[in-house]
């Protein structure tokens, strides 16, 4: 898995965030701090990241993913 491209989609994807990605073998761990967020559920909020990762996740080069995504007021 290539941790920086992941890091660049998600940057491009939710510009101004506060992003940390982390990997272990195929499984993902992504913390992003976003304004973009407020006023959107958590649902949506990982709907939204899974978006981004999509294609990865389908080839299997991401086989699980754990997001925490929140604006700086929630955190």
């Amino acid at each position: 898995m290539n941790r920086q491209a992941i890091e660049l989609e998600l940057r491009q994807a939710f510009p101004g965030a506060a992003l940390e990605v982390h990997s272990n073998g195929n499984r993902l761990a992504v913390d992003l701090v976003w304004s973009g967020f407020a006023g959107i559920s958590r649902v949506k909020r990982q709907q939204a990241v899974y978006a981004v990762l999509k294609l990865r996740i389908q080839s299997g080069e991401i086989h699980a993913i754990e997001i925490s995504a929140k604006t700086a007021e929630e955190i």
